[in-house]
């Protein structure tokens, strides 16, 4: 239990720790915290924050321990220009850019460029991806990401400096939302949680996939996240909540109560 606590003591240093360091820069690149499952790949969303024109970007990624960079079949990092900002699909970007990326094993190296002069202007939000492998077996738990030797260069060809920013990836064993554990998160889910909720849980139930908020209960508030996560109206589809237990086929339609919900939406928090 001492133990524990140091984990979850040091983690929450870690997390304000970033968002102070984050949020003190006009000019910076950062990747928000990400979970991601034990045996699998995860796209990294690289974000910049920056207050000058920026007609080049550059950075260090650094994995934890046991996770690397995925490569192509030609041995290239699987790092891309985001069309967020930074690619020919919106104007004023970089309409045509270089971008090189080398990789050595969990780094990566990334240096981006406009190569007609365009800039990307003003903002907050993703400039590229970064495909990361997590190996199977690796122990569920919150892992240290590294940015280093950030730089955002302005139309002026000055730079604009950062040393260091943290986040983390949260490995689990389980994903969150999978409650009938079949390996996606479906409106088949939904129906589960409410049975469960309504104490008719299926065979293949599982409690801590169903615990999407992490309170260690199960009710109609990890529903609702799992709606969220599903991006849909749950009284458009056919997991509507029942009002009562499920009747044997043959006698009469269970009705449903309707359930509202917004699409949630992670932030960085302004600072």
């Amino acid at each position: 239990m001492k133990k524990q606590r140091t984990i979850l003591f040091l983690a929450m240093l870690l997390t304000t720790a970033r968002l102070l360091a984050q949020g003190s820069y006009e000019n910076v690149i950062y990747v928000d915290d990400t979970e991601v499952l034990h045996d699998s790949e995860v796209t990294l969303s690289v974000k910049m924050r920056n207050s000058v024109d920026a007609e080049g970007f550059g950075f260090d990624l650094i994995l934890p321990y046991g996770m690397t960079v995925v490569t192509d079949d030609d041995g290239n990092p699987m790092v891309s220009l985001s069309e967020e900002r930074t690619t020919a699909a919106r104007t004023n970007t970089f309409a045509a850019a270089m971008l090189t990326a080398y990789s050595q094993n969990r780094a990566v190296r990334v240096i981006a460029a406009s190569t007609n002069g365009a800039a990307i202007a003003p903002g907050d939000g993703e400039v590229c991806t970064v495909r990361v492998s997590v190996p199977k077996g690796m122990a569920e738990g919150k892992y240290m990401l590294q940015l280093s030797n950030i730089s955002i260069a302005d139309t002026e060809a000055h730079s604009h400096d950062v040393h260091n920013i943290y986040s983390a990836i949260i490995v689990r064993d389980l994903s969150l939302g999978d409650a009938n554990g079949d390996g996606k998160i479906t409106v088949a889910d939904l129906v589960a949680i409410a049975h469960y909720v309504l104490d008719y849980p299926p065979a293949n139930f599982s409690v801590r996939a169903a615990d999407v908020n992490l309170d260690n209960k199960v009710n109609v508030a990890d529903y609702v996240g799992v709606v969220h996560l599903l991006g849909e109206d749950p009284t458009q589809s056919q997991g509507g909540f029942p009002r009562r237990p499920p009747i044997p086929v043959g006698t009469r339609r269970v009705a449903s109560a309707a359930y509202s919900s917004t699409d949630a939406t992670r932030r960085v928090p302004t600072m």
